[in-house]
């Protein structure tokens, strides 16, 4: 209690030891009324005044340069930070166009290869199944492509398979909703052509090569064939139909005191890469029959067949 006592006196105490706030302001207006008054009557205050001014002069110039510098340096990090911004959204932007870019190239080329395959279709019948080709190939060192239609859709055996550019290969094996194909340009593949200019047949043998080129060998030497001729399917054996684009010759060679020609043919399909094609449909072999020209037979007994 006593000591609550002498705290509310101590208190009491410096209330009445200064001034009111109303004391001070009261007195701060007087010393400025006074002050407005002493510059109205005596010019002296008024030189002292304009004295003080130019003596401020360079004071408020160094700070004007001081706040302009500080402002513009604020505003180029503000500035700088604001481009790098812009600069990386404009990056960002850039780089989904160049996706969304790239996308829309992949399905133009594919939807010119539909309308390819369209066409073509058109032209063979319309009772053909499109298909299309599965990533990995179950031996590298193969020719092969594995499609995703099978026997529960219509694929056989010995089926041709063909893209917008010509022949691909036939179907080696069916399964139920997968099938495997053979390409023209593996070692074991051969198919019966003919040079369209000419009307001359032949057997275009797979080499295996990384290239895919094609081998017509025992070609006559007295035939007439030339680099950039167009190969096709002659139609015999009845499991390619005739007039298939196969390809172009490429190269042709003779061996001196040879009787006969080589020619080198670049294949018309997209071998390397197929993505879609077309498998012709015709009447499946019988259970026991040969596929076509697939085995491992030698070139004389396909190009016998």
């Amino acid at each position: 209690m006593t000591r609550w006592t002498a705290t509310l006196r101590a208190d009491r105490f410096r209330r009445r030891k200064g001034p009111s706030r109303t004391g001070e302001c009261l007195l701060i207006c007087l010393l400025s009324f006074g002050l407005l008054v002493v510059e109205a009557n005596f010019p002296a205050v008024q030189k002292v005044r304009g004295v003080g001014e130019l003596m401020l002069v360079p004071v408020q110039a160094t700070v004007r340069l001081v706040s302009g510098g500080f402002r513009g340096v604020q505003g180029y990090f503000r500035d700088q930070s604001s481009l790098m911004r812009e600069n990386q959204d404009l990056r960002t932007q850039l780089l989904r166009q160049d996706v969304d870019l790239q996308q829309m190239a992949a399905l133009k080329s594919e939807n010119e290869v539909l309308r390819s395959l369209h066409t073509l279709n058109a032209q063979l019948g319309s009772d053909n199944l499109t298909a299309e080709t599965l990533p990995g190939n179950p031996d590298p060192s193969r020719h092969r492509v594995t499609l995703n239609k099978g026997s529960r859709q219509g694929a056989y055996i010995g089926q041709p398979v063909v893209d917008s550019g010509g022949v691909v290969g036939q179907v080696t094996r069916d399964y139920l909703v997968t099938s495997e194909a053979l390409l023209i340009s593996d070692a074991n593949h051969a198919l019966p052509v003919m040079f369209e200019r000419t009307g001359l047949q032949a057997i275009a043998l797979g080499t295996g090569r990384r290239d895919h080129r094609l081998l017509l060998p025992f070609v006559p030497a007295h035939a007439d064939v030339n680099q950039g001729d167009t190969v096709v399917s002659s139609g015999s054996g009845g499991l390619f139909p005739a007039g298939l684009r196969v390809g172009v010759v490429e190269d042709v060679r003779n061996s001196s005191g040879e009787a006969f020609l080589e020619a080198f043919v670049t294949p018309s399909a997209n071998l390397e890469s197929p993505r879609q094609v077309l498998l012709l449909r015709s009447e499946p072999l019988q259970p026991g029959a040969e596929p076509g020209p697939v085995n491992g037979d030698s070139p004389a007994a396909a190009a016998g067949s």
